[in-house]
C-alpha cells in the first residue's frame, strides 16, 4: 500500500513533460506560421501586417481615411478585478502605417495611454474624432492639431449595466459618416 503512488508516478512523469511541452508550443510561435492556416474567399489573399511585439493583446480595431490601422491594446484587461497591472502606464490605442507600401506596419504612434482606458473593447475613428469604449466609460478623443497624439479627452457617458464584456463596445459610422 505505501509503495501505491510509484505506480502512478510514470503517468505523473508523462502528463508534467506533455503539458510543458504544450505551453512552450503555444508561447513560442512564428506569426507568420499562422497565416497559411487561414481561410480565406476565393480571389483574396490574407498576409500578416503586425504581431508581437509591436502590438500586445488587440482587442478591437478600425481603419481610417489614410488607411491608417487603429489598435485597442488590452494587456491590462479585467486589471481591476484580479488586482493584477501588467502595464502600470495603461493600456495603449496605437496608430500603425504602412510608410513604405510593402503591407507590413512600420510605424507605431501610440495615440493614447492611460489607465482609463484599460480594457477597451471598441474604437472608432473619423476624421480627428476617435471614440473608444473602455467600460464603464466612453470616451471622445480629438487629435487637434494632427500630430497622431490625442490632444483632448471628452466622457461622452457612462454605461449602464455589468462591466467588461457586458457593456458598450464598438461604435460604427455608416457610408453617410453618421454614428
Amino acid at each position: 500500500m505505501k509503495y501505491r503512488w510509484l505506480a502512478i508516478l510514470p503517468a505523473l512523469l508523462l502528463i508534467t513533460s506533455t503539458a510543458s511541452s504544450f505551453v512552450s508550443a503555444q508561447t513560442e510561435h512564428d506569426p507568420e506560421q499562422a497565416v497559411p492556416s487561414l481561410t480565406v474567399a476565393p480571389g483574396l489573399k490574407a498576409t500578416l501586417f503586425t504581431s508581437e511585439p509591436q502590438i500586445s493583446s488587440p482587442s478591437s480595431m478600425d481603419v481610417d481615411s489614410q488607411g491608417r490601422v487603429w489598435i485597442c491594446e488590452i494587456v491590462n484587461y479585467r486589471a481591476n478585478l484580479r488586482d493584477i497591472t501588467t502595464r502600470k502606464e495603461g493600456d495603449r490605442i496605437l496608430i500603425l502605417e504602412d510608410t513604405d507600401g510593402d503591407g507590413k506596419a512600420d510605424k507605431t504612434t501610440v495615440f493614447y495611454q492611460g489607465n482609463d482606458v484599460n480594457g477597451s473593447q471598441g474604437i472608432c475613428v473619423l476624421g480627428n474624432k476617435v471614440i473608444v469604449a473602455a467600460s464603464p466609460n466612453v470616451f471622445l478623443f480629438t487629435d487637434e492639431d494632427n500630430d497622431g497624439k490625442a490632444d483632448r479627452k471628452e466622457l461622452l457617458f457612462k454605461t449602464a449595466g455589468g462591466e467588461h464584456d457586458h457593456s458598450a463596445h464598438a461604435a460604427v459610422f455608416g457610408p453617410d459618416g453618421k454614428l
